[in-house]
Protein backbone atom coordinates (compact mmCIF):
# COMPACT_ATOMS: atom_id res chain seq x y z
CA UNK A 1 0.00 0.00 0.00
CA UNK A 2 0.93 3.76 -0.38
CA UNK A 3 1.98 5.89 2.00
CA UNK A 4 -0.52 8.55 3.27
CA UNK A 5 2.10 11.21 2.54
CA UNK A 6 2.57 10.32 -1.35
CA UNK A 7 -1.25 11.27 -1.85
CA UNK A 8 -1.09 14.71 -2.97
CA UNK A 9 1.27 14.01 -5.42
CA UNK A 10 -0.15 10.96 -6.62
CA UNK A 11 -3.50 13.18 -7.07
CA UNK A 12 -1.37 15.68 -8.92
CA UNK A 13 -0.09 13.04 -11.36
CA UNK A 14 -3.52 12.15 -12.14
CA UNK A 15 -4.96 15.30 -12.83
CA UNK A 16 -1.84 16.27 -14.69
CA UNK A 17 -2.59 12.70 -16.74
CA UNK A 18 -6.12 13.63 -17.32
CA UNK A 19 -5.27 17.25 -18.89
CA UNK A 20 -2.85 15.77 -21.17
CA UNK A 21 -5.08 13.07 -22.22
CA UNK A 22 -7.96 15.30 -22.76
CA UNK A 23 -5.58 18.01 -24.55
CA UNK A 24 -4.49 14.89 -26.93
CA UNK A 25 -7.86 13.59 -27.60
CA UNK A 26 -9.82 16.62 -27.78
CA UNK A 27 -7.75 20.20 -28.26
CA UNK A 28 -5.30 18.68 -30.61
CA UNK A 29 -7.79 16.98 -33.01
CA UNK A 30 -9.83 20.29 -32.93
CA UNK A 31 -6.67 22.35 -33.86
CA UNK A 32 -6.06 19.97 -37.01
CA UNK A 33 -9.69 19.97 -38.11
CA UNK A 34 -9.89 23.99 -38.23
CA UNK A 35 -6.80 24.07 -40.34
CA UNK A 36 -8.75 21.91 -42.47
CA UNK A 37 -11.81 23.78 -42.68
CA UNK A 38 -9.76 27.05 -42.95
CA UNK A 39 -7.95 25.76 -45.97
CA UNK A 40 -11.57 23.95 -47.04
CA UNK A 41 -13.16 27.84 -47.26
CA UNK A 42 -10.12 29.48 -48.90
CA UNK A 43 -10.34 27.09 -51.58
CA UNK A 44 -14.12 27.79 -52.35
CA UNK A 45 -13.84 31.34 -51.74
CA UNK A 46 -11.14 31.47 -54.65
CA UNK A 47 -12.93 28.76 -56.82
CA UNK A 48 -16.07 30.80 -56.62
CA UNK A 49 -14.21 33.95 -57.06
CA UNK A 50 -12.47 32.48 -60.32
CA UNK A 51 -16.10 31.40 -61.77
CA UNK A 52 -17.53 34.94 -61.15
CA UNK A 53 -14.65 35.93 -63.28
CA UNK A 54 -14.68 33.92 -65.92
CA UNK A 55 -18.88 33.82 -66.23
CA UNK A 56 -17.61 38.21 -66.72
CA UNK A 57 -15.00 37.74 -69.07
CA UNK A 58 -16.85 34.85 -71.15
CA UNK A 59 -19.99 37.35 -71.05
CA UNK A 60 -17.55 40.37 -72.15
CA UNK A 61 -16.05 38.23 -74.55
CA UNK A 62 -19.39 37.54 -76.08
CA UNK A 63 -20.15 40.98 -76.05
CA UNK A 64 -17.24 42.15 -78.04
CA UNK A 65 -17.07 39.55 -80.87
CA UNK A 66 -21.09 39.14 -81.57
CA UNK A 67 -22.72 42.13 -83.86
CA UNK A 68 -23.83 45.16 -81.75
CA UNK A 69 -27.66 45.02 -81.63
CA UNK A 70 -29.62 44.46 -78.57
CA UNK A 71 -30.55 41.36 -79.05
CA UNK A 72 -27.27 39.84 -79.57
CA UNK A 73 -26.16 40.93 -76.48
CA UNK A 74 -28.69 39.07 -74.60
CA UNK A 75 -28.25 36.21 -77.04
CA UNK A 76 -24.15 36.58 -75.34
CA UNK A 77 -26.25 36.56 -71.23
CA UNK A 78 -28.41 33.17 -72.86
CA UNK A 79 -24.50 31.63 -73.85
CA UNK A 80 -22.70 32.48 -70.92
CA UNK A 81 -25.81 31.40 -68.49
CA UNK A 82 -25.94 28.01 -70.42
CA UNK A 83 -22.47 27.40 -70.46
CA UNK A 84 -22.02 28.17 -66.65
CA UNK A 85 -24.93 26.21 -65.48
CA UNK A 86 -23.67 23.37 -67.56
CA UNK A 87 -20.22 23.28 -65.68
CA UNK A 88 -22.43 23.63 -62.37
CA UNK A 89 -24.35 20.49 -63.39
CA UNK A 90 -20.59 18.99 -64.39
CA UNK A 91 -18.63 19.76 -61.31
CA UNK A 92 -22.22 18.73 -59.11
CA UNK A 93 -22.05 15.39 -60.84
CA UNK A 94 -18.82 14.52 -59.82
CA UNK A 95 -18.94 15.97 -56.32
CA UNK A 96 -21.99 13.52 -55.73
CA UNK A 97 -19.97 10.31 -57.36
CA UNK A 98 -16.94 10.68 -55.10
CA UNK A 99 -19.11 11.68 -52.00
Amino acid sequence: MTDPRELPQQVAELIELAKQYLRQETIDPMRRLGVSVAVAVAATVLVSLGAVLGSLALHRFLIESLPETRWWGVAAAGITSVVFLGAALVVGRAARSRG
